[in-house]
């Protein structure tokens, strides 16, 4: 009978090939501590992909170069550690990763960011970060409560992005936009649901300079924007829906995009400026 593995409550367990490879090169988590690997992850060419093979033998280089202890197990203690979540047979403990508090906006580098206000649900932020890191957003700015850790869930879902960004969070969203708008000169845009003020993103390249700093400002599933947050943007930008002008035939309750989506067009567009 093998033994069960103990772990530190210290640590925390970063899962599957594109996350555990992000936290090896990054380095950005201060302890990687252990790479455990399924028995049959390099020994068996039929159940391993070529492709999946040779990440796996990057990663476990990458720890040989580091000096950290790779060990085999089976897949059952790789699912007990992971929470039966899809780790592709490669497990990484290491300590967790944390966002960097901000006050001021003079402290951070101008360029086209990102703030989200109280996100929650790990899908969504780990869908927006990789749609971040893909478009070379220059930062990403969480509310220091009410959103979702930075999980190995949300590096999962964020294909790694996660493990290679640096993310911030402030304790006031609000007066943190306030001072971005009024005293540093960033044009800073809440996403919003079709209304008479807010501009439709297709046009937003004729209200915004490309030498001015600017913040795309987005809310939760649902939710959406605390009203205090959308006063606090310089301007409204919104995703025009087609069908709620066409046919008035039923559609169902499709009548809004998901936050990630959203997120995914508005940051296309804006990273064009």
């Amino acid at each position: 009978m093998q033994r069960r593995l103990l772990h530190s409550s210290d640590f925390e367990f970063v899962y599957g090939h594109a996350s555990v490879l992000a936290a090896l090169h990054s380095q950005k988590r201060q302890r990687l501590k252990t790479l455990y690997l399924q028995s049959t992850s390099r020994s068996s060419p039929a159940t391993t992909k070529k492709k999946d093979s040779t990440l796996i033998e990057s990663i476990v280089e990458q720890c040989r170069q580091r000096n950290i202890p790779v060990i085999t197990t089976n897949k059952g203690e790789l699912n007990n550690l992971t929470q039966d979540k899809p780790h592709q047979g490669v497990v990484l403990e290491a300590s967790p990763r944390a966002t960097i508090e901000l006050t001021d906006p003079g402290n951070i580098r101008p360029g086209f960011w990102i703030a989200l206000d109280q996100v929650q649900d790990p899908q969504n932020l780990g869908s927006i970060l990789r749609t971040a890191h893909f478009f070379g957003v220059d930062g990403v700015l969480l509310c220091s409560k009410n959103s979702a850790p930075l999980t190995p869930s949300v590096s999962k879902v964020s294909s790694g992005a996660m493990e290679v960004m640096d993310i911030y969070s402030t304790r006031s969203l609000v007066n943190f936009l306030k001072a971005c708008t009024t005293d540093y000169g960033w044009h800073t845009m809440a996403a919003s649901a079709p209304e008479p003020s807010a501009v439709d993103i297709a046009n937003i390249q004729q209200s915004i300079s490309k030498d001015i700093p600017r913040m795309l400002v987005l809310g939760s599933e649902g939710l959406g924007l605390r009203t205090n947050v959308k006063l606090a943007c310089k301007q409204r930008v919104t995703i025009p829906n087609p069908s709620s002008t066409s046919s008035p035939q039923f559609k169902g309750h499709v009548d809004s995009l998901n936050v990630g989506v959203a997120a995914g067009i508005l940051i296309s567009h804006l990273a064009r400026i």
